[in-house]
């Protein structure tokens, strides 16, 4: 596979309006098209003559001159490339081709998929039924882990059944936090508590993870995905590598996106350059921003409306102050349990199960 770090494509695709619509769309998200074939012959030479120039291709299969065997031409280049099909019989000839998307969410979900061969394709899942959240920070040591752990215990209180999901690809958190041994050995969903399952995407198994993300949106109410510390968003986006996938799942899946930060110095360069990130960005969770605000004696308020400066034109879906309370999450992490459990009282404990209401009111 061609290892590009440009966003640059490269189309063979009749209609006018069709290609202009993806083009546009690209360039919206900072891609750009630098060429335009006319045939699939002109595609293949263009290619060989700018070997490292191109990282996708888009391809009508009404253009001209395109055959299996042409398609296996392309694919002994290793470049991403998607077939759209320019009718409904074209998919008996390219049994890959996928229907021409419709909208810019459509494309880019299409598009930020797996880079790897055989691409990942999501599944059509049938009866869709859970809401889906996920948890992302622009700084580490935030919180991801413990909100994303504690609303899923809240929620599987509350009598619905919820799948809380460790998507951090380096470090894994969720299996020691409670103790759940296993967990990244199974593609099974690990039932840790009533209602309450758990799930660890693994590197050795990305595709089989994903469709098992796929298949858990037909089995479960509440689906909450632990990313934790996030860097460069549009480069995850690309899907360049394994650690990207369960991230590019949850901008096409997910219902709402949850950036916690907190409102330090440093915390707050890392949310501007993020937020700067995700208003270039097209995706399709509505954002909400989460406040960490750590007990302090006397805090000052020039982090707090620096936050709100940041996050307000984003015009997210929530803006929440969540009191930290550093104490009782230690000790629930000593007994290796929630804070229901550990602290049921708690201020932390009471203010998650106060949002966890809000979600399913």
């Amino acid at each position: 596979m061609a290892d590009v770090d440009n966003y640059a494509v490269a189309t063979a695709i009749r209609g006018a309006e069709f290609e202009g619509f993806l083009a546009g769309t690209l360039y919206d998200q900072g891609w750009s098209v630098i060429t335009r074939a006319l045939d699939i012959e002109s595609l293949i030479s263009f290619i060989d003559s700018n070997p490292a120039a191109v990282s996708l291709l888009l391809i009508s299969t009404d253009i001209e001159g395109l055959t299996p065997q042409r398609v296996d031409e392309i694919k002994a280049r290793g470049i991403k490339y998607f077939i759209f099909a320019a009718t409904a019989s074209a998919i008996d000839q390219f049994p890959e081709a996928v229907s021409q998307p419709t909208t810019a969410l459509e494309l880019l979900g299409l598009i930020r998929g797996s880079l790897r061969k055989p691409m990942i394709r999501s599944a059509q899942i049938q009866n869709i039924r859970a809401r889906i959240f996920a948890f992302a920070t622009p700084s580490s040591s935030t919180g991801c882990t413990t909100l994303t752990l504690n609303m899923g215990a809240e929620l599987a209180q509350l009598g619905h059944k919820v799948l809380i999901v460790d998507a951090h690809a380096y470090f894994p958190a969720i299996a020691s936090r409670l103790g759940v041994r296993g967990l990244n050995s199974s593609l099974e969903f690990c039932n840790i508590s009533p209602h309450l399952w758990a799930f660890e995407v693994s590197q050795s198994d990305i595709a089989q993870s994903i469709s098992a993300l796929d298949r858990a949106r037909a089995e479960f109410d509440f689906i909450l995905v632990d990313h934790g510390a996030i860097k460069d968003f549009p480069a995850l986006l690309t899907g360049r590598r394994w650690c990207s996938e369960a991230l590019i799942w949850s901008t096409t899946h997910a219902d709402e996106l949850w950036i916690l930060s907190k409102a330090d110095s440093l915390a707050i360069e890392r949310l501007k350059s993020l937020t700067s990130e995700l208003a270039r960005n097209t995706i399709k969770p509505q954002l909400s921003f989460i406040h960490i605000q750590a007990a302090q004696p006397k805090r000052s308020k020039s982090g707090d409306n620096l936050f709100l400066n940041l996050v307000t034109p984003l015009r997210p879906q929530r803006v929440i102050h969540l009191p930290w309370d550093t104490r009782a999450i230690l000790a629930a992490e000593d007994e290796r349990t929630t804070l229901f459990d550990s602290n049921e009282r708690g201020i932390l404990r009471k203010s998650i199960a106060h949002l966890a209401g809000e979600l399913v009111s």
